[in-house]
């Protein structure tokens, strides 16, 4: 029998367990229950004392935090695991925890709610997601790998003396790029990206030893100048689909004008496959809603670049295009 056909218990489940992690994590945020971990381990009850709560539900709280990897119990007392310390403690830079407040609370989502009644998307300021997403993904060390994957698929395989001067626009953490800077003292990165987006890049590029080979350049993707035929490769990676079809189709003609002749333009996003996906579906809701983007598709995307005046546009996989100038 066709599984739509009858109803799915465990499914229906799923639709509101799936938001008991992140509203935990809210509570402890908005409690502010890490910070007095930050200088060494103490026992609920301590804590509980410092913020005037109840000792029994400091504990339970503490010990679901600790069976979900977040915290390390030893003996009565709680300590920050690594996870916790970089990205839970509002005085550090890495501080991501802002962005599971935006998701989990009603803020992001009202804008849909009033998006779909009066079919005028919202323009929403989503930089403070952007650069706590970007810490986030600045030490996913996965992908350093995944990433060399992609390049590879590009027939993008750099060695020692490799030369390239490549444009990372939306660079976010730029880690995409800086594997690629890390195979050859001779590669070049310019990173385009807000201001404080940047920093993050830049501590990056620290970490891995590359500040010598990378330009960071704030500004306006929609309003900066690139150049005229500087750059043998571009990379753009989760940004397009933030963006409405007119700010797409005059960015890749900035594109097209800025790269060298035979220079490449790579296109790392989610795509709409022409069925009904989830992670597509949602973005397509999502990003119209709060800006006028979409999940949009590989065809679309090849009758932008066509346009543009790009040749030898190649689909490399359901998130991955290739365009050659």
């Amino acid at each position: 029998m066709n599984k739509l056909n009858k109803p799915d218990p465990e499914l229906f489940y799923s639709l509101y367990t799936n938001v008991y992690k992140p509203q935990i994590i809210r509570i402890a945020i908005l409690l502010d229950l890490f910070m007095p971990l930050a200088d060494g381990p103490k026992s609920a009850e301590e804590v509980a004392q410092t913020r005037n709560l109840h000792p029994f539900g400091t504990k339970a709280l503490f010990d679901y935090l600790t069976s979900l990897n977040i915290l390390i119990k030893q003996g009565d007392k709680y300590e920050l695991t690594p996870t916790a310390s970089t990205f839970l403690l509002p005085e550090r830079k890495t501080y991501a925890g802002n962005l599971i407040i935006d998701f989990v609370t009603s803020s992001t989502w009202d804008g849909v709610l009033k998006a779909l009644r009066t079919g005028q998307p919202e323009q929403i300021d989503k930089e403070e997601d952007f650069i706590e997403d970007a810490w986030i993904e600045s030490y996913r060390e996965l992908r350093i790998s995944s990433s060399l994957k992609m390049w590879e698929a590009v027939g993008i395989i750099p060695d020692e003396s490799t030369s390239l001067n490549m444009l990372d626009i939306a660079c976010g953490c730029a880690i995409k790029s800086f594997v690629l800077a890390q195979k050859s003292k001779n590669i070049t990165v310019t990173c385009l990206d807000s201001a404080k987006v940047l920093e993050v890049a830049h501590d990056l590029a620290e970490r891995m030893n590359l500040i010598s080979q990378v330009i960071f350049l704030p500004g306006d993707l929609l309003k900066i100048e690139f150049g005229k035929a500087k750059y043998d490769l571009c990379m753009l990676g989760q940004i397009t689909h933030y963006l409405t079809e007119v700010q797409n189709q005059n960015l890749f003609q900035s594109i097209y004008a800025a790269l060298k002749d035979r220079g490449i333009l790579a296109i790392d996003v989610p795509m709409d496959k022409g069925t009904l996906d989830e992670e597509a579906s949602l973005l397509t809701l999502e990003l119209w809603a709060n800006g006028g983007g979409a999940a949009y598709s590989f065809g679309t995307y090849q009758s932008w670049l066509k346009n543009a005046g790009f040749s030898k546009i190649i689909q490399l996989n359901d998130r991955l295009l290739k365009a050659e100038k």
